[in-house]
């Protein structure tokens, strides 16, 4: 049905539509949504919509990427980067008062061998009954041609990896970051038990969740960790 064959009192709605539909699809961005079908699952989560824009760059159809679901962002962004994919969906789970994510990645066109560079920017769109994110409405621009410099990519691996510590470090309670504080500053299980009044058992029980939360191998690594997240 053309716009002129919709009734009067509901063409003015479906012109708009039309009017913001087009401005989707033509501006030099990539814009797409993706959505969870099952709250708090990552591995749920799939494309539903990818404007012309994202088409053309990642080289994939409509009818690809709605069977490859999941499988799709894993066929396009870099490995290292795939931590990062479900961030915005935790980051508004949790208790963070921020609006919208952003951050950078890489992608790679199908049938390519080279990753291009996406800044981003993402806002939940929609939620479950349960109050967690839904569907996300992201809007991306490409970098590539911009990261020309050793400096501009290492700013650029330095933000990814910042954006981990951030996710990292969104799942620890108030009490684990106060040990994690302590532990940065090299205490004891022992001097942490007794600044914090709690059994020395208890406290290298928060240390061994805190390494496994962290993803870190050892106390060393959760130092480090700890100073990169701005903890010490």
């Amino acid at each position: 049905m053309n716009v002129e064959e919709i009734p009067e009192p509901y063409r003015r709605y479906a012109e708009n539509a039309v009017f913001a539909n087009n401005i989707l699809h033509s501006l030099p961005a990539i814009i797409y949504i993706n959505q969870l079908d099952v709250p708090g699952n990552y591995n749920s989560m799939r494309n539903i919509w990818l404007n012309r824009r994202g088409h053309e760059l990642m080289k994939y159809s409509r009818e690809e990427i709605d069977q490859l679901r999941y499988d799709f962002f894993k066929a396009i962004i870099h490995p290292e980067d795939m931590e990062i994919v479900p961030s915005s969906y935790f980051w508004h789970y949790s208790d963070h008062p921020e609006m919208f994510f952003a951050g950078m990645h890489r992608v790679k066109p199908k049938d390519c061998d080279t990753y291009r560079w996406l800044y981003y920017q993402t806002v939940v769109a929609d939620y479950f009954d349960d109050g967690s994110p839904k569907q996300s409405f992201t809007i991306a621009l490409e970098i590539s041609e911009i990261m020309h410099t050793e400096n501009q990519l290492n700013y650029a691996l330095k933000e990814i990896a910042r954006l981990k510590n951030e996710l990292r470090m969104s799942k620890f309670t108030q009490r684990e970051r106060e040990i994690l504080a302590l532990i940065a500053k090299g205490k004891t299980d022992k001097e942490i038990a007794s600044t914090l009044f709690i059994s020395v058992s208890t406290a290298k029980k928060h240390r061994t969740n805190l390494i496994a939360k962290a993803e870190v191998k050892n106390t060393a690594e959760l130092v480090a960790f700890a100073m990169e997240s701005g903890v010490y």
